[in-house]
């Protein structure tokens, strides 16, 4: 009887290592890596770069494609196709990326959604985020105020609006402005800082408290937590994983109609998520 082998078909994993490698992947993550036919990392870490060699030693950097005066368009759809690529090939792909896999990550969901289109199993795990980090490390709870967050340069671009009340998360905040997607540097822009100080300025006092945040990256380090008057904005010194955190103002007076319309009173609803 004559044996008839099957093709395998590819399919594709997308993982996060965390923001601090140790302790902060997940058994599910270090499984997926382990049992891969191929390893592709987005890591910029060397430590957590090993953490996963020695999981998989059949693994592939995407930072070489990275390159001076190249558009960040450019590499991330170079890393989409190397990625891509391999599954086509038939292996059983894994995407290792630093932090949480959806977050900040254009390459990730590129792939993904190639993968699927295919006709292929294509997924992603979640890891832990800097906003997870940050969440611990400031002890703020997003529930308890309500929480905008949002990319720095993006917001400068469009026309969206702040709401005082709630806990601002402004993102990568060192690139305020920047829109070149050219090699990034870590000077912060002058103007962006600037501008957002501007905006703030005309819903916060100027000597409400901001923080400056960054997540720690090394198991022996803690995070960078800077706090400060928004009057003092221009003058921070961000880098690029820096975040800015504007706490909230306080909770808003009670909406009358909504309440009426619920049959409630606002002495009825006193206390509620109010501490």
């Amino acid at each position: 009887m004559d044996c008839m082998l099957t093709k395998q078909l590819g399919s594709l994993v997308v993982v996060g290592t965390g923001i601090s490698v140790a302790g902060q992947m997940t058994l599910l993550t270090q499984s997926y890596i382990e049992n891969a036919d191929i390893v592709f990392m987005g890591i910029s870490n060397t430590i957590a770069e090993n953490v996963v060699k020695k999981l998989n030693p059949n693994t592939v950097q995407l930072d070489d494609l990275y390159q001076a005066g190249k558009s960040r368009a450019i590499t991330y759809q170079q890393m989409t196709d190397r990625i891509v690529d391999a599954v086509k090939a038939g292996k059983k792909v894994c995407a290792a990326f630093y932090g949480h896999p959806g977050v900040f990550v254009n390459p990730s969901h590129g792939a993904i959604q190639k993968v699927q289109e295919l006709g292929l199993r294509a997924e992603m795990l979640p890891g832990i985020s800097a906003e997870d980090c940050l969440v611990a490390d400031l002890g703020i709870d997003p529930a308890r105020y309500g929480c905008q967050s949002y990319e720095a340069t993006q917001f400068l671009f469009r026309d969206y609006k702040l709401d005082p009340h709630m806990t601002q998360i402004i993102w990568q905040i060192g690139l305020a402005g920047e829109a070149t997607l050219g090699v990034l540097n870590a000077e912060h822009c002058k103007a962006g800082l600037t501008l957002y100080q501007e905006i703030l300025m005309e819903m916060y006092p100027a000597n409400h408290e901001i923080i400056l945040y960054e997540a720690a990256t090394m198991p022996l380090y803690g995070p960078k937590i800077e706090r400060f008057p928004l009057f003092n904005l221009t003058n921070c010194k961000p880098t690029l994983i820096s975040t800015l955190v504007v706490p909230s103002l306080g909770l808003p007076d009670y909406h009358q109609v909504r309440l009426a319309k619920l049959g409630l009173t606002q002495e009825q609803v006193t206390g509620f998520r109010n501490t």
